[in-house]
């Protein structure tokens, strides 16, 4: 699992940049070409992208959650547990929205302003928490 530090975590922060940088230029490429082409392929790297961020950060969380249960709550306890809780919100508002555009198409997701905010919240919170995760797993990788 260790060997697989740097490469997650180069891909997890590589994907969070994207994911912000794509979000904040698709508006001006909306008349250029349809964006939710794009989205679409960074949908399924998103859902990559969770499932290991889920996976690495649960092994941070049980690493330090199996320390002393009657000593002082450390910052790297608070620092494990938000990140764990924080994917695992992300991870679903995404499947959630996610299985929506894939089962009810985009043209019922036009009909509700709901589904875009859930977009906008995670498009904003995933690229956080990938490129935190990420960063961590990248110097974790280095030291080991």
């Amino acid at each position: 699992m260790d060997a697989l530090r740097k490469p997650v975590g180069l891909y997890l922060a590589a994907l969070g940049a994207a994911v912000a940088a794509y979000f904040i230029i698709s508006p001006f490429l909306v008349k250029s070409f349809d964006v939710m082409i794009v989205w679409h392929i960074l949908n399924v790297l998103m859902l990559i992208g969770l499932a290991l961020a889920l996976i690495f950060n649960y092994v941070r969380k049980r690493e330090e959650c199996g320390r002393d249960p009657e000593g002082p709550v450390t910052r790297r306890y608070m620092e494990a547990n938000a990140a764990f809780y924080l994917t695992v919100g992300i991870a679903i508002l995404f499947l959630h929205n996610w299985f929506s555009l894939l089962a009810l198409g985009v043209q019922n997701l036009n009909e509700t302003d709901t589904a875009w905010v859930i977009w906008a919240v995670v498009d904003v919170m995933l690229p956080i928490t990938f490129v935190i995760t990420g960063i961590r797993l990248w110097q974790a990788g280095s030291r080991s």
